[in-house]
């Protein structure tokens, strides 16, 4: 966790701003959303409670209909917003962040580098800079956004109905999914080592593949040096 939240500072460090504004959109899709359901609920209910009770035809419908039209138009655009906000901020922090691993690499001593594999680098910088959006995008910003949203609802629910209620349905909704995380962290550490042992084995066997194709064409070994690659990437 303690070098997730660390890779996590170092993407958004030269993107601060962009992604702020991504989360505020984000905090807004999920509120639209919660306001959006509680007022489709009051609705349909209050529109019934009228029509049982003779009322129907004094019932104002247009202003609840005009809030859930603009609720919902108001979610998509926040959503879209958020959407362009958080990739191009992700994008930007990852491009900077291959250059930088890039430099870095070409400052260290020439026999360092000559001990190491071409496609050892290669796989690095694609496939663990890669891994990052991911981090930034599904975990770390709607983990956020869900967390403000949940903590603003708990309030709420403390100030209009009970302070139980909104204990209970606040640290429910708060614990179980950070429970849920973290079992599912536990359990899926070896499987993601493994699977990421075999595709790095994957990437190295196609790029000696494809690097030294000329001599294993010579020497009669190309059919089996791919044969080799493809049972990599089956596994």
């Amino acid at each position: 966790m303690k070098q997730l939240v660390s890779l996590v500072l170092i993407l958004v460090r030269g993107e601060r701003r962009a992604v702020l504004r991504g989360l505020t959109l984000a905090v807004t899709v999920l509120a639209m959303g919660v306001a959006l359901l509680g007022l489709s609920g009051w609705f349909i209910t209050a529109a019934a409670v009228a029509g049982m009770a003779g009322n129907g035809i004094l019932f104002n419908v247009f202003a609840p209909s005009a809030m859930v039209r603009f609720l919902a138009l108001g979610r998509t655009a926040a959503r879209y917003g958020e959407r362009l906000l958080t990739h191009d901020a992700t994008l930007r922090a990852l491009s900077r962040l291959r250059i930088g691993l890039l430099q870095g690499l070409l400052t260290r001593p020439y026999p360092v580098l000559e001990r190491q594999r071409a496609n050892t680098f290669l796989n690095r910088v694609t496939a663990d800079i890669d891994a990052l959006d991911g981090a930034l995008l599904r975990l770390v910003l709607p983990a956020l956004a869900g967390g403000t949203v949940i903590v603003v609802a708990s309030f709420a629910l403390w100030w209009l109905v009970h302070p139980g209620i909104a204990l209970i349905l606040g640290a429910g909704y708060l614990l179980l999914p950070t429970l849920v995380f973290v079992l599912g962290q536990r359990i899926a550490r070896r499987p993601a080592r493994q699977a990421e042992a075999a595709m790095q084995a994957s990437r190295s066997r196609l790029i000696d593949l494809i690097a030294g194709r000329d001599d294993l064409t010579v020497y009669g070994q190309l059919q089996a040096a791919a044969d080799h690659a493809r049972n990599a990437h089956a596994r």
